[in-house]
């Protein structure tokens, strides 16, 4: 249920003393809170979801499928979330921050206007997010946040004309948080500067940039700042290998020790565009830094000296050139992610750094301004169109059972339209995104495999899957087919965005513990039908 974080007799007073149009001057008034998981929840969708493919600009519309490769990583788009509103004020996402089960999600509105929220998601089931907590803030926007331990780190920008509960615009907040809610009031610290813009923690410090005409401020346990080092147009700041860096819109990325603030290096950027966002990420030894109108620069660390830079691949026609910009990268687990504005979102393959592979760009609609990826998610923020979130499906995610024979499979390397005929017998491993697939034959898959338009088993055929398996897109007409005397053996997970069909004398199977299948689509079931093993069907959709 909605909330104030102020007593209801509190609430009546204090707006019987107030003028019309003001806001009240205690910060508890200005910010609410709640924890209606399912109205909350509404505004996130299945619309457009289901297998999402990469795609690589060097092989373009019009090129025949022939010559098109299967992609190596297999994606869902697993929800749609609409952006949150206040008094018909549309918020866009600004930051986001994953730990374990759940991730943390900022919001302020493009403009002059400042207002916020920060929304806690509940991602234990990839499949199906749900916000559990919402703080709306009606007299400050959200630029970024980190969690750490229990608590959020946030750096905010507040309207210091209708909130006279803070010394300075921009601000350093901290809350606890447990279990998907707000378990404390918001904290609130001053400094310097116009707006905070991004916030990190160090092994003894948080970090807090702020903006234009601010500085970069060592705050301790209690929220006191112990160290300050002015730097002109702050954009981001990163803490990892033991260092700081610090990125500026005028004269790059400054690194520096994080419990001083002297510096270690830097590195000489030219100019950015004004007032725009910016991120920075670091893998061990490594640097990444969004520069706009650049792309992505890749930099050895401690060192700062240039390994590669990662330029927008596409360019669309109709789009302004200052929205084709990088505006956030992300790495993990040897993937990179940048998000480039009106050019969508890239990704590149980092595993053997002196060749990188530029994988493509995700066929996500909308324009993007913030990317995040860390273990098998991936969240995109579009802007006033909401929040785009992702599922990652990895290799290493495949369970194994014997009651498949994985040893002799090996790495498929065709393409995307995978044919098996009545005759042959295949069996391949490792991770593959498909856009067809045809089965006559008998196929064996260990691994992750998607498959996003269409899967048809042919009379008499065999298709042995190990591992985790994605099919279709919801509701857009894509149909897995499972024919007459036609058999599909699964041991691990299943999920169908697409239709299913079962036709007369088809077969079902799970073989060996642990089976889920989730089925979005509609389930099309003839006589004769044979569904058998041990399975969690999520939605109920076989009975």
């Amino acid at each position: 249920m909605k909330k104030n974080l102020f007593g209801i007799a509190a609430l009546a007073l204090l707006f019987s003393c107030q003028q019309e149009g003001e806001f009240p001057n205690n910060a508890e008034e200005n910010i609410i809170i709640s924890s209606d998981s399912q109205e909350l929840s509404e505004r996130i969708s299945l619309e457009g979801t289901g297998v999402v493919s990469i795609f690589n600009p060097e092989f373009p519309s019009g090129r025949v499928s022939e010559e098109i490769p299967a992609g190596k990583l297999p994606l869902l788009l697993v929800s749609q979330v609409d952006p949150p509103s206040y008094d018909g004020k549309v918020l866009k996402a600004t930051h986001v921050d994953l730990d374990g089960d759940y991730a943390f999600v900022s919001y302020n509105k493009e403009g002059a206007q400042f207002y916020g929220a920060i929304e806690i998601y509940n991602i234990s089931n990839p499949l199906k997010p749900q916000i559990t907590a919402q703080s709306i803030f009606k007299t400050a926007g959200i630029n970024s946040l980190t969690y750490r331990n229990g608590r959020l780190y946030i750096a905010a920008a507040f309207d210091i004309d209708r909130d006279n509960s803070v010394g300075t615009a921009a601000q350093f907040l901290t809350v606890s948080v447990a279990n998907g809610n707000f378990t404390s009031d918001f904290a609130k610290s001053d400094i310097h500067g116009y707006a905070a813009t991004d916030i990190t923690n160090t092994s003894s410090h948080t970090a807090v940039a702020s903006g234009a005409n601010g500085l970069i401020g060592l705050f301790d346990g209690n929220r006191q700042m112990e160290q300050k080092l002015d730097i002109d147009d702050l954009r981001a700041v990163k803490f990892g290998n033991n260092m700081l860096a610090a990125l500026s819109g005028r004269g790059g990325v400054h690194l520096l020790n994080p419990e001083n603030l002297n510096s270690i290096g830097r590195i000489s950027m030219s100019d950015d565009i004004p007032e725009s966002k910016r991120t920075l990420d670091m893998g061990k030894d490594l640097l990444f830094v969004s520069e706009g109108l650049s792309g992505a620069g890749i930099y050895s660390l401690p060192s700062g000296n240039l390994i590669e830079k990662i330029t927008i691949p596409i360019r669309p026609d109709g789009v302004n050139s200052e929205d084709i910009v990088t505006n956030a990268v992300s790495f993990d687990d040897n993937l990179l992610l940048m998000a480039n504005g009106g050019a969508g979102v890239s990704i590149a393959d980092l595993s053997t750094m002196s060749n990188i592979e530029k994988l493509g760009i995700l066929s996500l609609n909308g324009s993007s301004n913030f990317v995040k990826i860390k273990n098998n998610h991936l969240f995109v923020a579009t802007g006033a169109g909401g929040l785009q979130i992702l599922k990652i499906e990895k290799e290493l995610d495949a369970p194994t059972d014997l009651s498949i024979d994985c040893g002799g499979n090996v790495t498929y390397t065709g393409n995307d339209n995978l044919n098996i005929n009545s005759n042959q017998a295949e069996s391949f491993g490792g991770s593959n995104a498909f856009k067809n697939v045809n089965i006559g034959g008998h196929l064996v898959y260990c691994g992750s495999m998607s498959v996003e338009n269409s899967l048809n088993i042919n009379s008499g055929g065999l298709f042995e899957m190990n591992g985790s398996f994605a099919f279709g897109q919801y509701r857009r007409n894509t149909s897995l087919s499972i024919n007459s005397n036609a058999v599909m053996r699964i041991h691990g997970s299943a999920v169908i965005y697409g239709d299913l069909n079962l036709n007369s004398g088809a077969t079902l199977e799970f073989v060996g513990e642990g089976n889920s299948i989730t089925i979005f689509g509609d389930v099309r079931k003839n006589n004769n039908v044979t569904i058998k093993g041990n399975f969690n069907d999520t939605e109920g959709k076989l009975n």
